[in-house]
């Protein structure tokens, strides 16, 4: 599958959003631990304090003040504070230069920036304030710069594991995507070849169990529908055989009688004309086993590459005298080569019937051009005449089978030639169509753009 074409693919947006929510999702997980983790171990500093503070106001002053002398003395981290202030707020002991302006009501506080003395850094600390019975104040603090250290650890922990967290859910959904497109593609070209013709090809297996489901409706549809179609060939060939033999018997016949009557023989004119409509009759029958041959064959032949270019000067040259008895001028640009895919045989039929259809509606002094050349990559085989052109209203229905415009009853055929070049087409996934040439008709056969 080309890259553009999985860029826009369903899949590959599916893997997208695939790695969205594992991003979401996994930056919830960070959030939710990021923030029951800090504000559990904030409530619990809190309520240690608040007991602590607590039991302080409630000792005596010698116990007090060893008690605040150890909590510093075993600060080695300096991460405590401890003050006692008296009832004019001077301090009496501890390292805190100021008495911090929070109420006075032993409930445990954070304050984001707290300057802990002149010149210190603001920092993030949990303080607490318990007046004494003697109206002296006790104020017990811990840094939270910890808690905020786990904070940034886990921030960097969410940002550096979300870009290979994204790109693993990208990387897993792009696998999905592309074998899920891969897949997809298969299908793809299996329904192409089946438009193609060849109605033996079904449609593979997927893996993915509700699909598989409705292939296999389609791949029954398509076992009945081949063979209805092959009950319907066979009956249309047997007719055509059976016919035949008939035909040219009573063909025979009318020959042998016209070769021992008289000349004079009034019944010979009617015998003529009877000749000349079951040659008509066997010209079709002809080409409607050739129909079916051709379509049979797309299912067996096997093609190599040929160059269209070489077939439209070998089909100028062979025409070249037809055309100029009848006073046409043919001519012939195909200067590179053009090479594809396909049946050499079958295309010269094809272009065969293009020239002849154009020569047999050019009047003597028109012209008849035959080009073969790429255009945007795309193989085109042009075959274009000055005659009477094509009606838009009859540009459709001239490649149906026995389909002749009506300006073109007086020319002889069966007018099956251009169904049987837009079947060669077809099977060789190009297609037919006819343009005006102003005047004239230009007849295209033009290779169709690959699938997706």
């Amino acid at each position: 599958m080309r890259s553009r074409d999985l860029i826009r693919s369903t899949p590959l947006r599916l893997a997208f959003a695939f790695a969205l929510a594992m991003v979401a999702l996994t930056s919830g997980v960070f959030a939710f631990v990021y923030v029951a983790t800090t504000n559990a171990w904030i409530a619990q500093l809190q309520h240690v304090f608040a007991d602590e503070v607590e039991k302080a106001a409630s000792s005596d002053d010698d116990r007090l003040r060893r008690a605040l002398s150890l909590r510093l003395t075993r600060d080695f981290r300096r991460v405590n504070y401890v003050a006692l202030y008296d009832s004019s707020g001077r301090l009496v002991f501890g390292n805190l230069d100021h008495r911090p302006d929070i109420p006075v009501d032993g409930k445990a506080r954070v304050v984001d920036d707290f300057q802990a003395a002149a010149g210190a850094e603001p920092e993030p600390i949990l303080l607490v304030a318990r007046a004494r019975p003697n109206g002296e104040v006790i104020v017990l603090g811990r840094s939270l710069e910890e808690v905020a250290t786990l904070r940034r650890i886990l921030a960097h922990a969410l940002s550096f594991a979300i870009l290979p967290l994204a790109a693993s859910a990208l990387a897993l959904g792009l696998f999905f995507a592309r074998r899920t497109a891969s897949r997809i593609r298969e299908i793809d070209r299996a329904i192409e070849t089946i438009v193609l013709g060849d109605l033996r090809a079904r449609l593979p297996r997927s893996g993915i169990e509700e699909l598989d489901g409705v292939i296999g409706s389609v791949n029954l549809m398509l076992d009945e529908i081949e063979r209805l179609l092959g009950q319907l060939a066979s009956v249309g060939d047997n007719i055509a055989h059976d016919l035949r033999a008939p035909i040219v018997n009573v063909r025979a016949m009318l020959e042998q009688a016209l070769a021992t009557a008289p000349k004079n023989d009034p019944l010979r004119a009617p015998v003529q004309s009877a000749l000349r409509q079951l040659d008509r009759a066997l010209t079709t029958i002809a080409a409607l086993l050739r129909i079916s041959s051709i379509e049979n064959e797309r299912r067996h032949s096997a093609f190599s590459q040929i160059d269209l270019a070489t077939l439209c000067a070998e089909l100028q040259e062979f025409f070249l005298p037809l055309a100029q008895a009848k006073g046409v001028e043919m001519t012939l640009a195909a200067e590179k080569p053009v090479w594809r895919l396909g049946d050499a045989d079958l295309m010269r039929e094809a272009i065969a019937n293009l020239i002849d259809n154009a020569l047999k509606f050019t009047p003597r002094g028109g012209g008849v051009r035959i080009e073969a050349r790429e255009r945007d990559g795309l193989a085109l085989v042009e075959v274009s005449d000055n005659g009477r052109g094509v009606p838009a209203a009859e540009a459709k229905d001239i490649f149906r089978r026995f389909a002749r415009a009506k300006g073109g009853a007086d020319q002889p055929g069966a007018g099956i030639g251009l169904s049987i070049a837009e079947t060669i087409a077809r099977l060789h996934r190009m297609e037919l169509i006819v343009a005006d040439n102003a005047p004239g008709a230009q007849f295209i056969l033009r290779e169709k753009p690959p699938a997706g």
